[in-house]
């Protein structure tokens, strides 16, 4: 009795062009295809831009609020990293460099990133590629001023001691257990669902105004007022800014 093989349509789809017959799909998607075929089948490479412009800044504002800090340092970007824009791109803007990329991010999990820098390219499953001089900026800048400041850090110091266990290894909290699998703190859980339709609806310039009316109606007298929501509406011009700012230098 013959097994029958039963593909997705995307299995379908590579198996045809193996076999030299997937033209057919490129009908009326030659764009699509072109900007895919450019980064086919390369091995993906570390870009370290974002996370020296966004430690960079985070240096320079040791003190102030969390969330304050976080925004500037998302200007900070917004204003130095570099822009790429491809031949056959209708909507342009990205954190990388062209090709496949894939982007550091040490306020997150920062304390083991010297570690990763030097197991990436040698790792069995989706293995990257860093230059010499990106890895060391990563093991003598980047990682050392994260240590004990990342997010990471913060949540595996919160969790109960008997969720921790499952979590973590207690005496070294880069161990996961992967019994209890948090993600929070992970790059691509895509656990930050945007409100599109604010943005759409209102625009960054309306959603700055309404920022700035707030910040004018706080109490100057109010500690609330003063240390808990002038930072988080502060922060929420600045980031306005920086989009705007990213934009135009596209």
């Amino acid at each position: 009795m013959e097994c029958c093989e039963l593909l997705s349509p995307q299995e379908a789809r590579l198996q045809e062009e193996m076999l030299g017959q997937g033209l057919k799909y490129e009908k009326g998607r030659e764009r699509v295809f072109r900007i895919m075929k450019g980064f086919q089948m390369q091995r993906p490479k570390i870009d370290v831009e974002r996370a020296r412009y966004f430690t960079e800044s985070m240096m320079q504002t040791e003190g102030q609020h969390l969330t304050l800090r976080w925004a500037k340092a998302l200007k900070h970007i917004a204003e130095n990293i570099t822009v790429y824009i491809d031949d056959h791109q209708l909507v342009v803007g990205r954190s990388g460099k062209q090709g496949r990329y894939g982007i550091v991010y040490p306020e997150l999990d920062g304390d083991f990133l010297d570690l990763a820098m030097e197991q990436l390219s040698q790792r069995v499953q989706s293995p990257f590629d860093i230059t010499p001089e990106d890895a060391q900026v990563v093991i003598k800048e980047i990682a050392p001023y994260w240590k004990g400041k990342t997010f990471h850090e913060s949540l595996a110091a919160a969790l109960p001691e008997e969720t921790l266990r499952y979590t973590y290894d207690p005496e070294n909290v880069l161990i996961s257990r992967f019994i209890v699998n948090e993600t929070a703190s992970f790059r691509s859980s895509i656990q930050w669902v945007h409100d599109y339709e604010k943005v759409l609806k209102k625009g960054f310039r309306g959603i700055r105004r309404d920022a700035n009316e707030r910040l004018e109606a706080l109490d100057p007298f109010s500690p609330v007022d003063n240390v808990e929501k002038r930072p988080f509406l502060e922060a929420i011009v600045t980031v306005c800014d920086a989009i705007v700012l990213w934009a135009k230098r596209h």
